[in-house]
């Protein structure tokens, strides 16, 4: 997906929409699945692509803190990709 200039009142709702298919993208580098991401938070591969679907035309928040933290750390992502991703 194109990186593009993206106005600040919208950013917000970018990174929320562009997080979980980030996430995605980093599992299939390490060959792991979705249902290997919803293991890791603890909830079925059917829940977990739920949360991928949006509603009213606008993907809800889906990962709590502490499922992000998790996620984070079983993709083994770095400090800077951390900060970047959790920074608006």
């Amino acid at each position: 997906m194109p990186r593009v200039l993206i106005i600040s009142s919208n950013k917000k709702q970018y990174m929320i929409d562009d997080l979980p298919f980030w996430l995605i993208k980093e599992a299939r580098k390490k060959g792991l699945y979705q249902k290997d991401l919803a293991g890791a938070i603890g909830i079925s591969p059917q829940a977990f692509g739920r949360r991928l679907k949006k509603k009213d035309g606008k993907r809800p928040d889906v990962f709590s803190y502490g499922e992000l933290l998790t996620l984070f750390k079983f993709l083994d992502v770095s400090d800077d990709n951390k900060k970047k991703l959790l920074t608006l």
